[in-house]
């Protein structure tokens, strides 16, 4: 072989191992090489709830410093309108992957048909979007929720009971599989009645002006009050105290283990909450999974268990705001 034929023999086994060694690193990085840009779309960072899905995302994109070169989040300020147009501002930004906790599904449909259109993978945490176009979903089983609690209900109050419903976000998914599940759970029960129901969009202070009118509406007519989450029932708590009840008087509910409704709990206030994970360091976690091309589950519905009375003090801790 001559020096010109070895010379085309060295530089096509340099093409060839070139070619290889840019397709492994495609598929092990199918998203672009690291360090990435992580976007997070929050409906609200007014809300103690999603304040910590944000930040425990961001606490554990600092777990991998050599992988995540920047993590940022938008605040949509409880708008469809503004999370659209942050997805958009996500985009144009150039982030890698982007994380979303959708205020409504249907109406957010524009938002999630830009980022498939990006090519860019998402992760959804809490809130359905509509369709599968995501790579992983973490969230709790909502119906779930509102089967056990209502079945708790039952069974404390017995056959013959009246309740109001504090409503989340009107057309959020938990909104809608709270409200079912509950009133799934007692279906037959034809002493149980339901005599109002208002949304207070997952916030305390709206749900404080719809109780003080229940107080005047349903006096003497209601023995439960049922939230779709502890700071409304919370301000339900504040109502009632104002006005004169005596802790347990009236039987109250809530969703989402927070410090503050495990207090109120062991102060015999409230009689009842489930712990909903924000599953922000899960979703961060996911995340990098996902840019670095590794199987992920489509699917993972977190642990959601009710707690009582009688379990408060096994999760109860005054440092953390929320259990996880």
């Amino acid at each position: 072989m001559n020096w010109k034929s070895a010379a085309k023999t060295v530089l096509a086994t340099s093409v060839l191992m070139g070619a290889l060694l840019s397709t492994a690193i495609a598929q092990d990085n199918p998203f672009g090489p690291p360090p990435w840009t992580i976007g997070f779309s929050q409906d609200t960072m007014d809300h103690p709830w999603r304040a910590a899905m944000v930040t425990t995302a961001e606490a554990q994109a600092k777990q991998y410093p050599d992988l995540i070169e920047s993590f940022v989040f938008t605040d949509a300020q409880g708008t469809n309108e503004k999370q659209i147009a942050d997805v958009e501002d996500l985009i144009a930004r150039g982030v890698d992957l982007i994380m979303m906790s959708p205020r409504e599904a249907q109406a957010l449909v524009p938002a999630v048909e830009a980022i498939k259109a990006a090519g860019i993978p998402l992760v959804v945490l809490d809130r359905e979007i509509v369709g599968e176009d995501y790579n992983v979903f973490i969230g709790g089983n909502n119906l779930q929720i509102g089967d056990v609690l209502g079945k708790y209900a039952a069974d404390k109050l017995g056959a013959k009971w009246n309740f109001l419903e504090i409503e989340g976000v009107p057309g959020a998914t938990p909104t809608i599989q709270r409200h079912e599940g509950f009133a799934e759970a007692i279906v037959g029960n034809a002493d149980i009645v339901r005599l109002d129901a208002q949304p207070a969009n997952y916030d305390l202070a709206p749900a404080i002006p719809i109780v003080e009118d229940w107080l005047t509406r349903y006096k003497g007519e209601f023995q439960a009050i049922y939230a779709h989450n502890d700071p409304m029932i919370l301000g339900a708590i504040n109502v009632l105290k104002e006005a004169g009840y005596k802790p347990g008087e009236v039987f109250l509910i809530g969703v989402d283990g927070q410090r503050e409704a495990f207090e109120a709990i062991k102060d015999g206030w409230l009689q009842a909450t489930a712990i909903y994970a924000t599953g922000g360091a899960l979703g961060l976690d996911m995340a990098v999974r996902v840019l670095k091309g590794e199987a992920v589950p489509k699917r993972i519905v977190t642990e959601t268990p009710l707690i009582t009375p009688e379990n408060v003090d096994d999760f109860y801790n005054a440092d953390q705001q929320y259990v996880r």
